[in-house]
Order: structure tokens, then C-alpha cells, then sequence
């Protein structure tokens, strides 16, 4: 039977990584990241007597992640909901350049564009877009479904995400980029 820190250790070596970056996804700010990591592990570490029996670790660990991003973003909301700026403060003047900027935006349609981005991929890429994203089928499944390998899968999951974040930046500097 492992020892209670071996089987930490182990947990760390495991997930460390894959945490980190869910927990950057979600908050956006590597240093916040870093310390939503950090409380993570310190609760896992209190908890390993009792993860030592748990059926999966692995899960355990992330919902307990989410929870603690959960409370990190519920907090910050408070915060800025209490805090009063300084620009607050002082009378409004109006901006008429922010004015005509937010009712051009107003104007814009972001479903057209996603459309012609994803119009613009071809067949392959756009049905793994939809099994995932919009389907939610784990990978697992969709590797099985298409008859990939899983690691070939998610490679293509990479590239797909890097083609549309180019096809995107392109479209926006086509369209509103003056």
C-alpha cells in the first residue's frame, strides 16, 4: 500500500500540469492561476487519506478546482461590485467617440462571422468542431466514433483551434481593422 505522501506525489505528478492549465483557461492571469493551484493542492493534501480510497482522484481534484475558481470569481465580483472608481466619482461626460464605437458594435452580427469562419473550414474540421463543441462529446468518444487514435485526435483538436484563431484574426482585420 502507498504512503500517504508517495500517493500525493504521485497525484502531483499526474494532474499538476493538466490543472494548471484548466485553471489558466478559466481565469485568465497566470498569477491567480498559480495561487488557485497552489489552494487546490493544499486541499487535495488534506484530503489524500481520503483520496487513497476515492474511485477517481483525477475528477476529484478538478471539481475541486472549479469549486475553488468558483469562490475566487464570486469574490472578485463582490469586490468590483463594492469598489468605486474614481472616474465613477467625477461628473459623466459623455464620449461621443466611445458613443458611435458602442453602437457600431451594436451593429455587428458575431453570428454571421462565426458562420463564415466555420463555412470556411472543410468537412474533416468542421464535423470535429461540431462532434466537440457543439455535440460535447468527450474525445474519447469521438477518436473511437472516427477511428483515431486518441493523441492523433487531440493533436488535431490543437491545430483546429490554431486555424480558427487565424481565420478569425484575419476575417477582423478584413472587416473592422481600419
Amino acid at each position: 500500500m502507498k504512503s500517504r505522501d508517495d500517493f500525493f506525489n504521485e497525484l502531483c505528478s499526474l494532474y499538476y500540469a493538466d490543472v494548471y492549465k484548466y485553471i489558466c483557461i478559466c481565469v485568465g492571469d497566470r498569477d491567480t492561476a498559480c495561487d488557485i493551484v497552489q489552494d487546490t493542492f493544499m486541499t487535495v493534501y488534506k484530503n489524500t487519506d481520503r483520496l487513497l480510497r476515492h474511485e477517481n482522484p483525477g475528477g476529484y481534484i478538478f471539481k475541486t478546482a472549479k469549486n475553488i475558481i468558483g469562490s475566487y470569481k464570486r469574490e472578485l465580483y463582490k469586490r468590483l461590485i463594492n469598489e468605486t472608481r474614481i472616474d465613477d466619482a467625477q461628473a459623466y461626460l459623455p464620449d461621443t467617440e466611445t458613443d458611435i464605437e458602442t453602437e457600431l458594435d451594436r451593429a455587428v452580427n458575431e453570428y454571421e462571422y462565426v458562420d463564415k469562419v466555420l463555412e470556411s473550414l472543410d468537412e474533416d474540421k468542421r464535423q470535429l468542431y461540431e462532434l466537440y463543441y457543439i455535440h460535447k462529446l468527450p474525445m474519447k468518444d469521438i477518436a473511437a466514433k472516427l477511428g483515431i487514435d486518441y493523441a492523433a485526435l487531440r493533436m488535431k483538436y490543437v491545430r483546429l483551434r490554431r486555424e480558427i484563431r487565424e481565420r478569425v484574426k484575419k476575417l477582423a482585420e478584413e472587416k473592422f481593422v481600419t
